[in-house]
């Protein structure tokens, strides 16, 4: 994900939704009707909400607590979610439901300036690491993880945990995840250099849905 900017159109910030697009529509006004990018606090919650721009609609809600919808259509990339401003060793329990129709993440995720983190909790087709640097195994909350990192270019690194249950509810124990990339000398720790720390839904050349709440103890 590419990090962006922290303004929002005052209208779309915390509660609105803006409705999905529908057929006759010009594609100027078809941009208009999806959710500008932003970030901030709601609820006592972190929140940030990104697209690339460069195709497909998606209308993301902030909810109550730590509640947050988001639908997309043919978008090409997609993400959002909500969690806190600063990464902790939390242990983040989340509920809900995602229904997406091709690649998906629903995963706990940071971002730095050196790279990111995914612990991967469900997805679509799409496996990360079948194209990155297999790091191991370990077994948390209930299943085994397959543990890689991926380089993006330019000295960006992608820290991967890919959950072998796929689910849409449960509790992570990230100290589990963060303490194994530091024993295996994977790049950025989380917990010293991440902007922030979220149970992201990401959509990637698909369309779908989700609503994701959000806890920790």
């Amino acid at each position: 994900m590419v990090s962006f900017t922290a303004s929002l159109v005052a209208f779309a910030t915390i509660m609105g939704v803006i409705a999905m697009p529908t057929e006759g529509l010009t594609e100027a006004t078809v941009a208009k009707r999806s959710t500008p990018n932003g970030s901030g606090n709601n609820n006592g919650f972190y929140y940030q909400f990104w697209t690339d721009g460069a195709g497909g609609t998606a209308t993301y809600t902030n909810k109550a607590a730590g509640e947050y919808s988001v639908t997309w259509q043919s978008i090409s990339d997609m993400t959002s979610g909500k969690g806190w401003k600063s990464a902790q060793p939390r242990n983040i329990t989340f509920t809900g439901n995602v229904k997406a129709q091709g690649n998906f993440y629903l995963a706990v995720y940071t971002w730095s300036q050196r790279g990111e983190n995914y612990i991967l909790e469900n997805y679509g087709t799409y496996n990360p690491c079948s194209q990155g640097q297999k790091m191991g195994t370990i077994t948390s909350d209930g299943s085994s993880y397959e543990i890689c990192t991926v380089n993006r270019g330019n000295g960006y690194i992608q820290n991967w945990s890919i959950r072998q249950n796929k689910r849409s509810s449960g509790t992570v124990t990230t100290a589990n995840h963060y303490n194994t990339y530091t024993a295996h000398g994977m790049t950025h720790n989380p917990l010293s250099e991440a902007a922030y720390q979220i149970v992201s839904t990401e959509g990637f050349g698909s369309s779908g849905s989700a609503d994701i709440t959000v806890s920790s103890p």
